[in-house]
């Protein structure tokens, strides 16, 4: 068992998220001086609050530390009150085991109970079928519902916020529980439903009005809208709003991603990818790339299947392809750039593309120079020969199609133009569609250009199947009824 590291509250802000566990720290809780052994971390916030699994008094306990320097105590005595105000009201909660504070008193700390065996909700849904998901997803309507009569408002709802333990749900993270002496209204109830739901991929809309009316079925009192539709619009402005907070933070530092910047570089990767092995990539990727096994080598970029500590991964190079080009990419966003937030806005939405990995760009102080990006391989067979070697009608066919079909209204829905519809860009596996070759799309918000855009794309995918007459005619069969479709987004827009 490693050595137990003992530390104070300065050491703890200014590790920030690097800090050394195990390690130990002097308290006082509850009136007794004792000491917190700090054994994994499950959230850090820098310089204001961490979350771990600890030891004291000889039993696991969730701590909570929170050093804002001038406001823990407010954020200590807020989440204390939520976290009592829940329990006091019967909702399923983590119970609240003591408080206390750091001998240096620049600290303070709520000890709660550790829910062994216990997984997020966003765990449970990403492995259960989809019966199982509406099955899971109506409990928890009903326990927001309960919630939302009781007066309580999750103003930070996420799917990290509640954990399933056995055949029981219970709610966490108080500090962000507003409390209303009566039950919470229609509007700000549907508003905070639907920031709920807007955090499960768009597939998982087929269950929203099934949702809908389960929620209104445990809160009868209240009049709520009839139109579904009107809840699946408030559904997709969440969903838009949610988009554009996370993607503030894609290029900076945050608990998913790693961040460096100096003189010649800038880099943003994902804290999983550190190893030894990632250094040497970061200092000379182009190594890699000789090294490893060239895809596609043209003016513009060079495309490599690259090792990095012993996994597969797709490398793509933006090359300078001349001076006057050198010129006009140095002040505007690398193409890594580009893609390095398009894989993101597409894995947020559910729509399945390489997860991005890596996004670098070497520079000159703030100018652009070469640029990578770096993403998982995914295996499988571009859409050009598959839908070309499989048969007319054949249940892979037809499947392939409706799967295209919820591609391009997802699409559609949040406004996204990919700009380079070649089929060969699309890769079909057993996990369905994965969208590639991101660096030509953006989000229109302009509706009229947005159309215009979206049907040269679309027309741009239909030419793919020109030399196969009755493939092309099941292509467009599919994408006339995408035109005719008015699912509930579009009513309710």
């Amino acid at each position: 068992m490693a050595a137990m590291n003992p530390i104070d509250t300065q050491t703890l802000i200014a590790s920030g998220r690097a800090l050394q566990l195990p390690a130990s720290i002097q308290c006082t809780i509850d009136g007794v001086t004792s000491r917190l052994e700090m054994l994994e971390i499950f959230r850090v916030l820098p310089r204001k609050r961490l979350v771990c699994l600890a030891r004291w008094q000889g039993k696991l306990v969730v701590a909570k530390l929170f050093f804002a320097r001038g406001k823990w105590s407010q954020h200590l005595t807020r989440e204390e009150q939520g976290i009592k105000a829940l329990m006091k009201s019967g909702v399923q909660t983590a119970d609240l085991l003591a408080q206390g504070e750091t001998i240096d008193k620049a600290c303070g700390l709520l000890l709660l109970e550790y829910l062994d065996s216990s997984e997020s909700l966003g765990a449970r849904c990403a492995r259960a079928s989809v019966i199982e998901t509406e099955s899971i997803l109506e409990r928890v309507i009903g326990l927001i519902a309960h919630c939302h009569s009781l007066g309580f408002l999750q103003k930070d709802i996420h799917l990290n916020n509640f954990l399933l333990k056995e055949d029981e749900i219970y709610l966490l993270d108080a500090g962000e529980l507003e409390q209303h002496s009566v039950g919470i209204d229609s509007v700000n109830s549907m508003r905070n439903l639907a920031l709920f739901l807007a955090q499960f991929p768009v597939s998982n809309d087929a269950l929203v009005s099934t949702l809908y009316e389960e929620y209104k079925k445990h809160r009868p009192v209240v009049d709520w809208s009839s139109d579904t539709a009107v809840f699946y619009a408030l559904l997709r402005k969440k969903r838009a709003q949610r988009l554009k907070i996370v993607l503030k933070k894609l290029y900076r530092e945050t608990s998913a991603n790693a961040f460096k910047r100096d003189w010649n570089h800038y880099i943003v990767y994902e804290r999983s990818l550190e190893s030894e092995s990632l250094q040497a990539f970061l200092a000379n990727p182009d190594l890699f790339i000789e090294q490893g096994s060239i895809i596609k080598n043209g003016r513009s970029a060079t495309v490599a299947l690259v090792n990095i500590a012993g996994t597969q991964y797709v490398l793509k190079r933006y090359n300078i392809k001349s001076l006057w080009h050198r010129i006009r990419r140095q002040f505007r966003p690398s193409r890594a750039w580009v893609c390095w937030r398009n894989a993101h806005i597409l894995q947020m939405l559910g729509i399945a593309t390489a997860k991005p990995l890596l996004m670098m760009e070497w520079r000159f102080g703030s100018l652009r120079r070469e640029a990578y990006f770096l993403c998982e391989y995914v295996p499988g067979e571009d859409a050009l020969h598959f839908l070309k070697k499989e048969p007319i009608n054949s249940p892979a066919l037809i499947c392939a199609l409706e799967q295209f079909k919820a591609l391009f209204t997802a699409m559609r829905d949040y406004s996204i133009v990919h700009g380079d519809m070649k089929a060969t860009n699309f890769h079909i596996n057993d996990k369905g569609i994965s969208v590639l070759d991101l660096d030509g799309m953006y989000q229109e918000p302009d509706q009229r250009r947005f159309e215009t855009a979206r049907q040269k794309d679309l027309q741009r995918f239909a030419k793919n199947w020109d030399d196969s007459p009755e493939l092309a005619q099941l292509v467009q069969q599919m994408l006339q009824r995408l035109r005719e479709d008015t699912d509930y987004f579009t009513k309710g827009s």
